[in-house]
């Protein structure tokens, strides 16, 4: 982390004055009631999520958290009620998730080149490019995500070694996967999976994709993740 007391980790810019930014947003904290409860963190230790932090500077800390923390909040909300989600809605869940799997990667190789073509920021928050139509977001509810605990599971499943699509885990009672079109037949049955349509636009808004519960249990959806995710991200790093 000794990297990043200077470098922020959403745009590689140096600054002179830093941010804290939560790694786990405080809403989703608090929505998995997970406050007094510890995570895995750096280098292995176990921290209580409130202070388990990255370095932003301040322009990526306001951006990232304008334009995907409040939306996802509502998105998440939508999903566990029966609401569905929109297609535009399907998008900022895909660029959350990407905004986590970047913060990961840049934690864990503080001195790699996260891409030769775009910064965590820009890659989350520009407009998509002809990627947009092969994205797919697989989403399964999960029918008790408490399984005897007094909080919500909260964790990503799978690094990537050179892509940076594939991203999955387990937040509240949503598991998730992100992929790419030529990765569904890869997909457990237990998933619905939506695929974007090819522009953003208005009709985007209406409510199209309803998950369903996939997964009686936590640890269950956990663990077919694990499984089913590395082999699709090691199937995207092979065609990169």
């Amino acid at each position: 982390m000794k990297k990043f007391r200077k470098v922020c980790i959403g745009c590689d810019q140096e600054v002179k004055k830093m941010t804290k930014e939560h790694f786990w947003p405080k809403w989703l904290i608090k929505h998995t009631n997970m406050t007094k409860h510890k995570i895995s963190w750096w280098k292995g230790n176990e921290v209580y999520p409130l202070t388990a932090t990255i370095p932003l500077c301040g322009p990526c800390n306001w951006a990232l958290g304008s334009e995907l923390e409040g939306p996802m909040q509502q998105i998440l909300t939508d999903i566990e009620s029966g609401n569905g989600i929109s297609d535009n809605e399907a998008e900022i869940f895909i660029r959350w998730c990407w905004k986590l799997e970047g913060f990961s990667w840049r934690l864990s190789r503080p001195e790699g080149n996260y891409s030769d073509v775009y910064n965590i920021r820009d890659r989350v928050l520009k407009q998509l490019d002809q990627i947009r139509p092969r994205l797919v977001l697989a989403l399964a509810l999960v029918e008790d995500p408490y399984e005897g605990y007094e909080f919500k599971p909260m964790g990503l499943c799978n690094f990537n070694e050179k892509n940076a699509i594939v991203v999955s885990g387990v937040i509240s009672e949503v598991a998730f996967i992100v992929l790419t079109d030529d990765q569904v037949g890869n997909l457990p049955l237990n998933f619905t999976y939506y695929q974007l349509n090819p522009i953003r636009d208005e009709m985007g808004d209406a409510k199209l994709f309803y998950p369903k519960i996939g997964f009686k249990k936590f640890t269950e959806a956990k663990d077919l993740i694990r499984y089913s995710a590395q082999i699709i991200s090691l199937n995207t790093d092979d065609k990169i």
